[in-house]
């Protein structure tokens, strides 16, 4: 897509399978009215790819013999609700009833940072969105916890 500014482009992920077999999760770049099929019905030999590293490849199209989207969830509404103190419940973020001592707040803290903190996904390949999904639940409970953690000492 020589032609097409950086603006005109939009990245898309997509499952690439290749005749060897072998299969690439990552983006590709279509332009503004562009679809998958017109992508590979242009008569460019080859497609830009980006991988999980952010590296852009370019790929035959011949060695291609599927393309699929996934279809990635919107996390838009994440950061309107976090944002949001009126609708922020720390005890529906713990998980806990509103009448929880001490020590079953601090339990369910300690159950859901182990879950969510972003460390446990920082050797692992997954997509940037997890981690920012991850990283997002975690300071929600954090805030959660900070909360109701009747065990601070007011400055």
């Amino acid at each position: 897509m020589f032609g097409s500014s950086e603006s005109e482009r939009q990245r898309v992920a997509v499952t690439l399978t290749l005749a060897s077999g072998d299969m690439l999760n990552g983006h590709v770049f279509l332009g503004r009215a562009q679809k998958l099929r017109d992508l590979l019905n242009n008569p460019d030999s080859f497609i830009d790819f980006e991988k999980r590293d952010s590296t852009v490849t370019m790929i035959a199209k011949r060695a291609i013999t599927a393309i699929a989207a996934i279809d990635l969830p919107r996390t838009d509404h994440l950061t309107r609700r976090a944002n949001s103190a009126a609708t922020f419940d720390p005890y529906h973020t713990l998980g806990v009833d509103p009448g929880a001592n001490p020590g079953e707040v601090r339990a369910a803290y300690l159950a859901k940072a182990r879950l969510y903190h972003p460390d446990k996904l920082a050797s692992k390949d997954v997509p940037r969105e997890v981690g920012d999904y991850m990283n997002a639940m975690f300071i929600r409970i954090q805030k959660a916890y900070d909360e109701l953690d009747t065990t601070k000492i007011p400055t």
